[in-house]
């Protein structure tokens, strides 16, 4: 089934694109109320992949990443807890979704059907798989949203289904080859639509 390219509204765009004003450098927190009312304004996503993050065994870190298409748009919402409070950690898409191999290498690189090298998010060039960092509040929760139009959750040459996400230890540093000096993974998921 090919993407059909839906524009999102244009005032709900507005409010979005004016959420994510501080550019992917930094994340933006929202409250579940506002994230509920963006949603609602969207309409029914055309498709969407649920993951839930895995964690290394005596771990505290859990929570979930969905991936919602609207049009030519996937938007991201991470909700993730149990981190250090008030610190930065990378988030991407991975080429590969092996939560249970051995290594993070299991992972593979950041997906990159492009080929370009790594940098910020939303510019030129970067990895389709860079989201931008995600920052833990003070109580070490995650509440993120991302939107982007890199990949697709649809079938097609750039789907994301069947890859991974991972929560890398470190921020992105957005220049570093080839991953952003992020360092270890320490929770990743596989993609999978649950639409």
């Amino acid at each position: 089934m090919p993407l059909r390219r839906r524009a999102i509204p244009a005032p709900v765009a507005l409010v979005f694109v004016a959420g994510l004003s501080a550019g992917c450098s930094s994340v933006e927190s929202w409250n579940d109320n506002r994230v509920t009312v963006l949603e609602q304004s969207l309409g029914k996503a055309e498709a969407v992949a649920n993951v839930g993050l895995v964690a290394p065994p005596g771990s505290r870190y859990g929570g979930r990443v969905s991936f919602s298409q609207y049009g030519m748009f996937v938007l991201v919402r991470a909700d993730i807890t149990g981190l250090q409070p008030n610190r930065d950690y990378g988030l991407h898409v991975h080429e590969r979704g092996d939560c249970l191999g051995a290594t993070p290498e299991g992972n593979g690189g950041h997906y990159n059907p492009d080929g370009k090298p790594h940098g910020r998010p939303g510019r030129d060039p970067s990895h389709a798989g860079d989201l931008a960092n995600v920052r833990s509040d003070g109580e070490g929760t995650v509440m993120y949203v991302f939107q982007t139009a890199a990949f697709t959750v649809t079938p097609g040459p750039r789907s994301i289904i069947g890859r991974g996400v991972v929560l890398s230890r470190d921020p992105d540093d957005y220049r570093t080859q080839p991953d952003g000096n992020s360092g270890p993974a320490i929770a990743c998921g596989f993609i999978r639509r649950t639409d």
